[in-house]
């Protein structure tokens, strides 16, 4: 096992412990460690059992999983107080764990808002991922925006009092709130990023702002508490079609990630393995899977080498 194995080994010990005990400045890496974890997001996996799940991660060489755990996902919001001990156990039966759940929570008043969360910080899963928020473009967009901001601020009150980072990610297209990043910044704007933070993705980043992407990266990075990992590239006659492909052969490369990490702490990282189908894989397409998350994770992991 290599130092930095070893060193992030022990960093997860530690945010289990101090998930479970509910200690200030919860972090998904121990202060001043250049070891992120590197999750997948299981989309995909979800017809595999937690075992199965946990021996895929395995081979993949990823740290754990950004778990789907919202209506349709892996586990049902409802049986989540029975079903996240279980993917848990199995996954740390591996040294894994889930690093990331996401979530269909958008209000801190939904009566399922509370517990789900609380049984994620109970587990030792540090970070989740809100639903997103969908703008009606019919209507006056700035007034939305701020109806939006003060959903974010009081789910983000509701993290703080239970210990557990929310994040908000910048997804892709109209209407979605966030894909343009002006507006996830707004979205964010006073709020705590340590209760509420920005799951910056990469390909949505470059996709939706083109060549002011360096403008909207340095407005939304004090936001910044995860970097989803993935990319695409416009092609056609007229540049004008669209598709996902493997790390480093799109518009996202070397110097776009680093760029987006110079100056942030160490956060969970995640990638998402949508150029290859974004629906859940039959068993017999799971080898397939398997080899195209290593081949971005090696790309990864070169990227934060270099």
């Amino acid at each position: 096992m290599t130092h930095t194995r070893r060193r992030f080994l022990k960093q997860l010990a530690l945010v289990s412990t101090a998930a479970a005990t509910g200690m200030p400045g919860l972090a998904a890496t121990a202060p001043g460690s250049q070891a992120p974890p590197i999750a997948i997001f299981e989309k995909i996996l979800e017809g595999l059992n937690y075992d199965e799940l946990a021996e895929a991660v395995a081979k993949i060489g990823a740290d754990g999983v950004e778990a789907t755990i919202r209506p349709g996902g892996h586990i049902q919001p409802a049986a989540a107080a029975d079903e996240v001990p279980k993917m848990q156990a199995a996954l740390r039966k591996r040294g894994k764990g889930i690093v990331i759940a996401a979530t269909g929570i958008q209000r801190a008043d939904d009566p399922t808002a509370a517990p789900l969360l609380k049984t994620l910080k109970a587990n030792g899963v540090t970070h989740y991922r809100q639903g997103h928020y969908s703008l009606d473009l019919k209507r006056p967009l700035k007034p939305q925006v701020a109806d939006f901001a003060k959903q974010a601020k009081d789910l983000a009150a509701l993290n703080k009092e239970i210990g557990i980072q929310g994040l908000y990610q910048n997804h892709s297209g109209s209407p979605l709130l966030g894909a343009l990043v002006w507006d996830a910044a707004l979205l964010l704007d006073g709020i705590d990023p340590d209760a509420l933070g920005l799951a910056l993705d990469t390909r949505h980043l470059i996709k939706d702002t083109g060549s002011s992407w360096k403008t909207a990266l340095a407005l939304c990075k004090p936001h910044i508490r995860s970097i989803f990992v993935k990319d695409g590239t416009w092609f056609g006659p007229r540049g004008d079609r669209y598709k996902d492909v493997p790390l480093d052969t799109g518009f996202v490369n070397a110097s776009i990630f680093q760029e987006i990490r110079r100056g942030l702490p160490p956060m969970p990282l995640c990638i998402h393995l949508e150029w290859l189908g974004y629906r859940v894989f039959e068993k017999q397409e799971i080898p397939k899977a398997i080899e195209g998350y290593q081949r971005d994770l090696a790309t990864l992991r070169r990227w934060l080498a270099g």
